[in-house]
């Protein structure tokens, strides 16, 4: 029979098996359907003479017998003689025995009852040790089962058949590792195998094998797997930095954490911030905030993420500070918010020299939702964007003030007061760095949808943002290859002027530039005269005449200034200011011209790429893991061309992986959170973003008296606090209560006021934080910082007990003792 042999020490009637001793812990699927041949056909005589060299072999053929026949196998009771060594052992069909009837007649019960899969099949195998050969020998076995035998098409459903190999292991942590979703990850591989049936495992167990690495890395609390990984990241990258602070009880309250390649952007194109906060990135709910700016290609470029304890203006100030020192306390000159107050609070107080502007879509919508008209939302927009005076806009408010009676407008009051931070009349000189709405930070909060979801822990979302920050650098080395390794096309006229551009911007800004060149054809002419070493030009726009712009120049500093503005706005030259280069035949741009950020050299080439110095971390072993799979793809193609090369194929890899295993030995063990430093996971926060619609048809039935779900307020208990008293059973549903239809205690209800972010306890205690300074506690990854907040409890307004009480004593003239309503 295939795979036996004879030895010596077997009778002639026995049979030693070696066919099953394969090594199980070879990562590596080596099973083929020959491997099987040898347990078909096998009559109950022919399992009987078998000999095993061990009971593990044993074991194992009893398995792939089942697998054959479709049934599964699970070890069973064992012997052990007076040295406690094994001498006897019995493996049983899986659907062997009966469930115990305890666990059907439980009162307690709140789950359903699991499908019952015993049948008190008596299949078995039982095994003995043969001391003299100190082989293993069949001492009964029983074919018949009484149940239907599994399918050969669905065998590999069976729980005993089903492993998940460290080979598949390592291809699902590093497909997930890179953003890919488990269900296209589960799709690939099963392409792969040739189908679900081939994969070894179940959806479900992937899943299962997913949620217990999570929760592995997260043992020790998710605030503490997350601080651990970014102190992993500051000791392979130096630069890396992150903070954070605690609430009074150990709770993590805000966070802040930026690597090394972020600060370095900060460094070059830091000038111009802007930040925003999104929610339901996490399953705290607690709010991201990400800072972002505009990089020398005008993309956007990340500076550091944040989250934060609720959006008040002590936690945005922590946030603020913490940016400015992590960033070696260099000041942005613009940062870009939208009209939320507490980061208008926060800013003023943290970056007083910076200008703060407002974003200009946040206050369009502003505008329309407080039922501006067509007319005035037309003369807001000119506000926003055109080039005006203060002098003229002062003029035009005053106008629209008594056409459409803004005086008397709360929000139009409140607009008029933060003018500086939006009208145009204001910025007209700021550079910006082209930034005028949060559109980017929104568009970064759109690109994070794909990987991030209100299910992820912190130690995720920290994860699963170094991919969408990689994606961004991805970006910016694509634009500066572009930049360097191509050469535009000079297309007008002023040759020298145009190639000078093309040398020095990256080909984002060199498209810009090339327009106002080309508009150069638009300026005509008007006068021109000398102020000492000055030279006075004067000029108008086609199809402007009479509006002349004065651009001046200077030939011994090589300076030039001109009336639009527009090279402090922009940063490049502008048409005015090429017009008088032309009349001066300048070749070359002024070096005073020509802002650094803008420039190709702007960041050092050392600094573009990802950096691969963590090889000993987790990141490290997935790049190892993708170079090693990049290079086995020739070889997985050519081994697939037909049976022979792939067996030698196979035969070379597990060759190969027993020589690693070798090597290897036992690995590393990873590393553990201090125990002596615990920090408590946040709690679910309430957040100022707009409420969850997503799949609601309306909003829950909510209990007039309590304001609580689940019930009304005929059968709410904290109506009448104590019903016996009254007279009433408890089996009445409710008693009517004279005015009840009317309005509680005479007070009118009214509209809350805005509430700030909202802290919950985990006894349903609402908990508000407040920042208080202490000198002693640190919760710093890589600097000194020393801030704690201190929580502190929100004691309600009123008491809906007490007035409950109040009003029942009222009506004691009219309800008796017996709950019966008497007459007046």
């Amino acid at each position: 029979m295939e795979g036996s042999q004879r030895e010596e020490g077997c009778r002639p009637d026995e049979e030693l098996d070696d066919a099953c001793g394969g090594d199980s812990m070879n990562g590596v699927s080596d099973e083929y359907p020959s491997d099987y041949a040898y347990v078909f056909g096998l009559s109950e005589q022919d399992i009987i003479r078998k000999v095993f060299r061990s009971e593990e072999r044993a074991y194992d053929f009893y398995s792939k017998f089942g697998r054959c026949h479709g049934f599964g196998v699970r070890k069973g009771d064992y012997g052990k003689d007076e040295e406690g060594n094994l001498i006897r052992r019995r493996f049983f069909c899986n659907r062997a025995g009966l469930r115990d009837e305890k666990h059907l007649n439980r009162l307690d019960r709140k789950r359903g009852h699991r499908p019952e899969t015993m049948t008190n099949c008596l299949a078995k195998l039982s095994i003995y040790l043969d001391r003299e050969n100190s082989t293993w020998k069949v001492r009964k076995v029983i074919l018949d089962h009484n149940h239907e035998l599994t399918p050969r098409r669905m065998v590999h459903m069976i729980p005993k058949f089903r492993r998940i190999s460290d080979a598949a292991k390592a291809n699902i942590d590093g497909m997930r590792g890179y953003g890919v979703s488990t269900s296209k990850i589960l799709g690939y591989m099963a392409g792969v195998a040739g189908g679900y049936s081939l994969l070894g495992f179940t959806k479900k167990d992937a899943y299962n094998y997913i949620d217990h690495m999570r929760r592995a890395k997260v043992v020790n609390g998710d605030s503490n797997a997350a601080i651990v990984y970014l102190e992993g990241k500051a000791a392979a990258d130096p630069m890396s930095m992150a903070r954070y602070n605690v609430t009074k009880d150990g709770m993590l309250a805000n966070m802040f954490w930026a690597d090394g390649p972020c600060r370095v952007d900060y460094q070059y194109f830091g000038d111009v911030v802007a930040f925003d906060s999104t929610y339901k990135k996490n399953k705290y709910q607690r709010p991201l905030v990400i800072f972002s700016g505009s990089n020398n290609h005008k993309q956007t470029t990340i500076f550091g993420f944040g989250l934060v304890l609720d959006e008040t203006i002590e936690s945005y100030t922590w946030m603020l500070e913490n940016l400015l020192e992590v960033m070696c306390n260099k000041q942005p000159s613009v940062v870009v918010t939208d009209g939320d107050d507490a980061m208008i609070a926060a800013v003023k107080k943290v970056f007083p020299e910076a200008t703060h502007r407002l974003c200009a879509w946040h206050l369009q919508k502003n505008v329309t939702s407080n039922g501006g008209e067509q007319m005035f939302r037309e003369i807001f927009c000119k506000w926003l964007y055109a080039d005006m005076e203060v002098d003229d806009f002062e003029l035009e408010w005053e106008e629209a003030s008594e056409k459409f009676g803004l005086h008397k407008k709360c929000w139009a009051n409140q607009m008029y007061e933060k003018r500086h931070m939006w009208c145009n009349a204001y910025l007209r000189g700021k550079f910006c760095a082209g930034y005028r709405t949060t559109s980017r930070c929104e568009g970064i909060n759109s690109h994070i949808k794909g990987f991030l979801n209100s299910k992820h822990s912190i130690l995720e979302l920290v994860q699963n943002l170094e991919l969408v920050v990689r994606e961004y650098r991805n970006n910016e080395l694509v634009a500066q290859f572009n930049s360097i390794y191509s050469t535009p096309v000079l297309t007008t006229c002023l040759d020298p002027i145009e190639r000078c551009a093309a040398d020095v911007y990256t080909r984002a800004i060199f498209v810009l530039v090339k327009k106002e060149i080309d508009g150069v054809g638009a300026i005509n002419f008007v006068s021109k005269r000398r102020v000492s070493t000055t030279m006075v030009y004067t000029m108008e726009e086609y199809g402007h005449p009479g509006h002349n712009i004065v651009t001046l120049f200077d030939r011994t500093m090589t300076r030039m200034e001109c009336q639009c503005r527009f090279w402090e706005k922009e940063g490049f030259p502008c048409r005015h200011i090429f017009f008088v280069m032309k009349h001066e035949h300048l070749k070359d741009i002024p070096n005073r011209l020509i802002l650094k950020r803008w420039r190709r050299d702007a960041k050092a080439i050392e600094e573009y790429g990802d950096k691969t110095d963590d090889m000993l971390s987790e990141r490290g072993f997935l790049l190892r893991h993708g170079a090693l799979h990049a290079a086995s793809q020739w070889m997985l193609y050519l081994g697939s061309k037909n049976r022979t090369v792939f067996k030698t194929a196979m035969e070379g890899i597990r060759g190969i992986c027993t020589d690693i295993h070798a090597i290897l030995g036992q690995p590393n063990e990873g590393r553990k959170a201090n125990a002596d430093e615990h920090i408590r996971d946040p709690v679910v926060v309430r957040t100022k973003g707009a409420p969850r619609s997503k799949g609601k048809k309306g909003k829950k039935r909510r209990c007039t008296f309590c304001k609580r779900t689940g019930h009304t307020k005929r059968t709410c208990l904290d109506r009448v606090p104590n019903r016996s008293k009254w007279g009433l059973q408890e089996d009445e549903e409710s008693v009517e209560i004279p005015g009840a239809n009317e309005n509680f205690m005479g007070v009118h209800e009214t509209s809350l006021p805005p509430r700030s972010a909202s802290v919950y306890s985990r006894d349903g205690k609402n908990v508000l934080a407040e920042l208080k300074p202490v000198g002693t506690q640190e919760r710093i990854v890589g600097t000194a910082q020393s801030e704690i907040l201190a929580s502190v409890a929100d004691v309600g307004s009123c008491d809906y007990h007490q007035q409950v009480l109040d009003l029942l004593k009222s009506l004691n003239a009219t309800i008796g003792s017996d709950g019966i309503e008497k007459s007046q």
